[in-house]
């Protein structure tokens, strides 16, 4: 249960913040998307794509270097 009241702070923190940095581990960023048009991928017809938010993860110097 530790893990998920984690995962739901740092949720809370990245909707107030717009992000959140775990030293050693890296930074999660809330990045806004456009709206778009692309292909359904079940049929292949042009669809639209809402504008929305998706959460970007940037490494840092640390963990790459482990990796």
């Amino acid at each position: 249960m530790a893990a998920a009241e984690t995962i739901a702070a740092i949720v809370s923190e990245m909707k107030k913040e717009g992000g959140f940095t775990l030293p050693s581990f890296g930074t999660f960023s809330v990045k806004k998307t456009k709206a778009r048009k692309s292909l359904s991928p079940r049929t292949g017809e042009p669809v639209k794509v809402k504008a929305g938010k998706t959460v970007r993860f940037k490494a840092s110097p640390n963990l790459k270097k482990a990796g």
